[in-house]
């Protein structure tokens, strides 16, 4: 017990550190205003502001909001913030998770395209067609659609990867779910461990030439390491409920199908992924420790009696 807490204690506050410095580095660099063109304004995150009497070209921003006052010869487009006119922008003006202003003294010569209602002083001040994002780009549509197809994926990937694991390595399977049984604890610190120190290890590696290869590796395996998590977070809730010896794959398939069906639900969906993968990757931590252990009879062995034969005879 006392070495996972340590373990788990050193990864929690590698992990908190090298965030801490990483973000330190980062941070300036996603504050930036970035402007490739005078005439066009480029931000990643931030705010625009086209001032009375400024002419540019285009506007194009991340996230944050957009005030022109002066003129946009060209369209406006925001990702993430409101954009209020009150000048004139000759193109477009779209705010595809925002509001649209258009003041008394500000004028549209395109469309105006808004997430939330847009406000428009003068409808005459918009030349083109005024009309949600929602509508106009089929968010709603495209995104059940793609909730759909993403639950289609991950559910036939786990099946995959959990009857591949079980063909592989059927005792190891059994080992996690007992470490999950035995080790409650040490498999979630572990867990949670495992999960965000693992990535922040590969962020690290990667900002520095030498262990840029590695870090990249690192970070291209985390969907393989959290699809074990998960298919080992599958079994064991699968062994929580039908116990050994009974068959494997069906226990595989009874916590597997039991998270599929709580992944449609859209706040138990996402629950369920992260409680099951954080609590997958703790038993399989724990599995690993324990067979170390095992394996050089150290004191974390499970070492049973040997039974001798008696050499006595037994009297006639």
């Amino acid at each position: 017990m006392k070495q996972y807490a340590r373990v788990t204690g050193f990864l929690l506050a590698f992990g908190a550190v090298m965030f801490g410095a990483v973000m330190l580095v980062a941070a300036p660099a996603f504050a930036a205003t970035h402007h490739d063109d005078p005439n066009n304004q480029i931000v990643i995150t931030g705010s625009v502001d086209v001032r009375s009497g400024d002419v540019v070209n285009r506007v194009l921003i991340f996230d944050g909001d957009v005030r022109v006052d002066g003129r946009v010869r060209d369209w406006v487009f925001a990702f993430n913030g409101n954009v209020t006119i009150d000048g004139h922008v000759g193109g477009d003006v779209t705010a595809l998770n925002g509001r649209v202003v258009v003041t008394a003294s500000g004028s549209v010569a395109g469309d105006v395209v808004s997430s939330d209602r847009p406000a428009i002083a003068k409808r005459s001040s918009v030349q083109g067609d005024v009309d949600r994002a929602r509508r106009r780009f089929a968010l709603g549509r495209l995104g059940a659609i793609g909730r759909i197809v993403l639950w289609i994926a991950a559910t036939v990937s786990s099946f995959l990867l959990g009857g591949a694991l079980l063909l592989v390595a059927p005792r190891a399977a059994e080992a996690t779910a007992r470490a999950g049984r035995t080790a409650i604890g040490p498999a979630i610190g572990l867990g949670f461990a495992v999960a965000i120190g693992v990535p922040v290890v590969g962020v690290l590696l990667s900002v520095t030439i030498i262990g840029l290869p590695l870090g990249l590796a690192t970070l291209f395996a985390l969907a393989l390491l959290y699809g074990v998590g998960y298919v080992v977070g599958c079994y064991f809730l699968g062994r929580l409920i039908g116990k050994e010896p009974r068959n494997r794959l069906l226990a595989f398939l009874i916590g597997w199908g039991i998270l599929r069906v709580a992944a449609i639900v859209p706040v138990l969906g996402g629950l369920s992924l992260a409680a099951a993968t954080i609590y997958g990757l703790g038993c399989l931590t724990v599995a690993v420790f324990r067979a170390r252990g095992a394996g050089s009879g150290g004191a974390g062995a499970s070492e049973e009696p040997v039974v001798e034969p008696s050499s006595e005879v037994a009297p006639a």
